[in-house]
């Protein structure tokens, strides 16, 4: 169970620190996005997560295929179900290895937006 709340703890620092906005803020496009870890699957599913990065940072302060490889496993700590989580370790080993992660199929998690409806995946499912 430590473990999961790690890769959890993990995936809302990161997604934080690259955006620039707290994972509560409701500040976010769109009427089905009430946080972070939401709107990043929606642009990470439209292939445009390097829109996550917070707008006062400046390109020459970062590179560009390393934050996209940052979000991308912040967003596979998110997964469901949970077995599908890389384990710490293996986060760390993402992260310090230059390797890009190369393509792969990340499975979103479970989100209850802010008029109760469960979202899983593309299924939706109403929680009354």
């Amino acid at each position: 169970m430590l473990a999961h709340s790690l890769l959890d703890l993990f995936s809302i620092m990161a997604l934080e620190i690259i955006s620039g906005q707290r994972c509560t803020d409701e500040n976010f496009s769109g009427p089905d996005t009430a946080h972070l870890s939401e709107h990043a699957w929606q642009l990470y599913e439209k292939g445009m997560h390097i829109e996550l990065i917070d707008e006062v940072s400046g390109k020459e302060e970062y590179q560009e295929a390393n934050v996209m490889k940052t979000i991308e496993i912040a967003l596979m700590c998110t997964q469901s179900p949970v077995s599908l989580r890389p384990t710490m370790s293996k986060v760390v080993l993402m992260l310090s290895s230059g390797q890009s992660l190369g393509p792969r199929q990340l499975i979103k998690p479970t989100f209850i937006d802010s008029h109760r409806v469960v979202h899983i995946g593309a299924k939706w499912l109403h929680n009354k």
